[in-house]
Order: C-alpha cells, then structure tokens, then sequence
C-alpha cells in the first residue's frame, strides 16, 4: 500500500480512537461518516448505532482525560481502490476489544462508514 494512504487511514483511524477514549465527540465526528453506523455485542446486549446515537453514548458516559495514555494497535490495513478495512485491536470501556473499521474514500477523503466489534475480554 502507497504510504501517504496508510497514514491517511491511520490518522481517521487515531482520531476514532482517541474521540471515543477521550470522549472528544467532535473527532468521532470527523472520522465518521453522518450514516455510519456500527454493531457488536456489549455488555450482555446487542448494539447497532448510528453515529449519533455513538456520539450521544461518548457524551452521556465518562471518559479518559485528553492526552492520557490508552492501549490499542492498528493490526492490519487493506485498501482497495476508494476503499479500505481496518482491523484494531483496543480498550475501552473497561473491555479489551477487535473493532472492523470499514472505510470509503469520497472527495480525496478517508471515513469509517461501518464499525462491527468483539470484545474479547474484560479489561485488566
């Protein structure tokens, strides 16, 4: 993969990462397309939410403070053509999760049109 691409991906990518962390919604925002939506189970229960109702979870739940530390890994990145997946692994909410961001490029720009997670464990 073309470099500039990767790091283009990886910096849509951080900023999901850190505006869910760090509740910086406006971030979610930015790396989000307006109907994205994203599925997993947590917590005992099935989710699928779109952006907004993502963004209103960050703002209604307590987060980490800006610039605190916080463990996650970009896995993997394949992209093909205008779009591209992402494979994370990261935690949050107390839970160590793998999140499949799915990405499309429009107008020059990278953004998470689909999220599907596991979590693979409490986090400790």
């Amino acid at each position: 993969m073309i470099g500039t691409e990767y790091e283009t991906i990886r910096a849509v990518v951080v900023d999901y990462l850190e505006g869910m962390i760090w509740g910086q919604t406006d971030r979610i925002e930015r790396a989000f397309h307006p109907r994205a939506i994203q599925a997993g189970h947590f917590d005992g229960g099935y989710e699928f939410m779109t952006r907004q109702e993502f963004v209103d979870f960050l703002k209604a739940n307590p987060s980490e403070p800006a610039g605190s530390p916080y463990k996650a890994e970009i896995l993997s990145v394949e992209v093909t053509g205008d779009v591209a997946v992402a494979k994370v692994a990261d935690t949050c909410f107390g839970a160590d999760f793998t999140d499949y961001l799915m990405l499309i490029k429009d107008g020059g720009q990278w953004q998470i049109v689909a999220k599907a997670f596991h979590v693979r464990q409490p986090a400790g």
